[in-house]
């Protein structure tokens, strides 16, 4: 098989200050057929999805997505990663995306593009969604968080410390609000795959774990905030294909309830094309858990049968 192909993108922000890097993946020789757009989680970037993008591209599925902002290569020279804290900040995340999207329509007109959100992705993924919904053919929401009146009390402690500390401010003690205190005793990265050797790998180039500041983590709150409630749920087109995955073993999802959680909100709201799998033992990242590929061969079927 050829080798996985990878073009890099670079397009102005919606902040009007930074560059947002962007990549797209292709495998000589096959034809493409349609389009992943990743929307990725907090303190990673693109590149983490190299495995994912050569499995879909091999089946003629281009796959593509850009660094968020404070993430990634969409850093400026001489700036700390975590941050896109200041005011409305998530809005310029969001817009970062939809430009994305609008420059994948015009590389592959007429083509169907389906959004895949992960972790943080799938917050903004979800809100994607009900802002620009004519512009993607399915959703894919993967380890989301369901609704809480935590996200509702969360968003506000986060807004008065943001405005007491500092939108840039790094705290630990924010870090265990939003997250809960971690085990000192446990690996800080089990939570995200049972396959060892691959988070290892995955956490050794320096790019990825850092801390967001806390006007980041208030931005993010606001957005999973927005995604909890029945009025996004509604404003959802009733004929969008959406898969919600995730692992049994996530914390992010409650375990699975909060997966579940989202997906009753959406049925009962009227989505009709509405599937959610849940795998057991599974942890945050099934993209890198021990059985991805039985993952990956799941979520290619669910795509095949709907494009």
């Amino acid at each position: 098989m050829a080798e996985l192909h990878c073009e890099h993108i670079s397009y102005p922000s919606a902040d009007g200050r930074h560059t947002i890097a962007a990549y797209l993946y292709t495998m000589p020789g096959v034809e493409v057929r349609a389009v992943i757009q990743l929307v990725h989680g907090m303190t990673e970037y693109v590149g983490r999805y190299a495995h994912v993008a050569a499995f879909y591209a091999a089946h003629g599925i281009a796959f593509a997505g850009n660094d968020h902002l404070g993430h990634g290569h969409s850093i400026a020279e001489g700036e700390g990663r975590g941050h896109y804290g200041e005011k409305d900040g998530r809005k310029n995340v969001l817009k970062d995306v939809h430009t994305f999207n609008g420059m994948l329509h015009k590389r592959f007109p007429g083509l169907p593009l389906i959004m895949y959100g992960h972790s943080m992705g799938s917050f903004y993924a979800r809100w994607y969604a009900e802002v620009w919904p004519d512009t993607i053919s399915a959703l894919i929401i993967s380890g989301t968080a369901g609704p809480s009146i935590v996200n509702t009390a969360g968003a506000r402690v986060l807004a008065v410390l943001a405005k007491t500390m500092g939108e840039k401010a790094v705290s630990q003690k924010v870090v265990h609000l939003v997250h809960g205190k971690p085990d000192p005793n446990a690996d800080p990265n089990a939570w995200l795959t049972r396959d060892t050797a691959w988070r290892d790998e995955l956490l050794s180039d320096g790019m990825g774990g850092f801390t967001f500041t806390v006007g980041t983590y208030r931005e993010m709150v606001r957005v999973l905030d927005h995604v909890s409630s029945k009025k996004w749920a509604r404003h959802i087109p009733k004929k969008l294909p959406i898969l919600l995955i995730a692992g049994s073993e996530d914390p992010v999802g409650s375990c699975g309830k909060g997966v579940r959680d989202v997906w009753a909100m959406l049925g009962d709201a009227g989505v009709e094309d509405l599937t959610c799998q849940i795998w057991e033992g599974g942890r945050h990242e099934m993209h890198n858990e021990l059985n991805r590929d039985e993952v990956f061969d799941y979520c290619l079927g669910w795509i095949e049968d709907r494009i």
